[in-house]
């Protein structure tokens, strides 16, 4: 429909925005948010925010900024049963968001 001009690579400019989690006033400051820090005893766990691959607990923890809103938080490592929460970031934001994650071994 659009082909390969500029409404396609405006289109896709907007979706890899909104994915990265990159908000912005109006006026052009950073929206705020919050430091998503992970506890738990697996360092190697991966972590999933709303959907996305984001990296294993040693590389993300205290790493990644959340911006406002409601977020599902994954932490997954084969062998074991994943942790699912959900956190929400205020619109004040600033400070951090915990998310403690005990990993049960599957004994299957």
């Amino acid at each position: 429909m659009f082909g390969g001009g500029p409404w396609r690579r405006a289109v896709v400019w907007v979706f890899v925005l909104a994915l990265s989690g990159c908000a912005h006033t109006q006026s052009g400051r950073a929206a705020p948010t919050s430091v998503l820090e992970i506890s738990c005893d697996t360092p190697d766990a991966d972590v999933w925010v709303d959907g996305q691959y984001i990296g294993q607990i040693s590389a993300v923890s205290g790493q990644l900024r959340l911006a406002a809103g409601v977020h599902r938080v994954e932490v997954r490592k084969p062998g074991h049963f994943p942790v699912q929460r959900t956190v929400r970031v205020e619109k004040q934001a600033g400070g951090a968001v915990v998310v403690a994650a005990e990993l049960l071994t599957d004994p299957r």
